[in-house]
């Protein structure tokens, strides 16, 4: 999709250097105070110089890098995209400096991989592309209209606020909502007492009718639950809705059905785990 609107935006060519480039990722509290000692061409990454969803080349280690400011486990994170050749140079010089701010700080620095990422950002209420979007869901859908409300809400007459999909969105927007992504979670145990685990397209139950299937999993280690995201369609048999609503998803009975058994569930309408003022 990318190569095919090139084109729009004058002189642009696409190349993938996805064998070139690894990714280092530092999360948590404590990354910018970390991180900022290593930084060794001058650069900020103090809020005011380096916000939120921004990306700046910088030197680390003597190491340039594109650095960018993004979390997907609900904390204060720094993603460091650098060459393969410098990538493992990099990452024991953050290791040995963790060492030292573990000792001088009393804060645990430790690897973690996937699995962590995907049990905090499921907690956290974070979507994940291929699995809780795709190119077949809207941002509306999704429940990340934030994305693009801005620019919908503009006279976009004079096609200053135009992009790929707004009509779509327009038109869904004026229709109403009739597939929706939904957040539930399962308190309860399986035969042998553990949390139930999911693997993906167990259905999804609202008021004893099927709606949807569910998209991705995860076991929430903070909240002691397991956490499932899937699509669900708006109920045939509720003719006095025309579309999803939050009050229409708050109240019904939620289940999610695997190998013949129900579980009991409970939606929730933002993120499973809610970080008190000052975490």
């Amino acid at each position: 999709a990318i190569e095919k609107n090139s084109d729009r935006f004058g002189d642009v060519f696409l190349q993938d250097a996805s064998d070139d480039v690894d990714m280092i990722s530092v999360q948590g509290p404590h990354s910018r105070e970390l991180l900022q000692s290593l930084v060794s061409s001058g650069h900020s990454l103090s809020n005011e110089d380096f916000q939120f969803s921004t990306c700046q080349n910088i030197e680390v280690c003597n190491i340039p890098l594109l650095c960018m400011r993004l979390t997907f486990v609900g904390e204060l994170g720094f993603e460091f995209h650098v060459s393969k050749n410098a990538s493992r140079e990099l990452y024991e010089a953050i290791k040995k400096a963790g060492k030292i701010y573990e000792a001088t700080n009393s804060v645990q620095v430790r690897d973690a991989g996937y699995r962590a990422i995907d049990s905090l950002s499921a907690e956290m209420n974070y979507r994940h592309w291929h699995a809780d979007v795709s190119n077949r869901d809207t941002p509306i859908e999704a429940g990340i209209g934030f994305t693009v409300l801005k620019k919908l809400k503009q006279d976009n007459s004079d096609g200053n606020f135009d992009f790929i999909g707004r009509e779509a969105l327009e038109e869904q927007m004026k229709i109403g909502i009739q597939r929706k992504l939904v957040c539930l979670t399962i308190d309860e145990k399986d035969e042998d007492g553990n949390p139930v685990l999911l693997n993906g397209f167990e259905t999804i139950w609202r008021d004893n009718e099927c709606l949807g299937l569910v998209r991705s999993s995860a076991f929430g280690h903070t909240i002691g639950k397991t956490i499932a995201y899937g699509y669900v369609d708006l109920s045939k048999s509720n003719t006095g809705a025309p579309k999803i609503t939050n009050k229409w998803l708050g109240s019904g009975a939620w289940q999610i059905g695997d190998r013949d058994k129900k579980y009991d569930a409970i939606f929730h309408k933002g993120a499973p785990y809610l970080k008190q003022k000052g975490e």
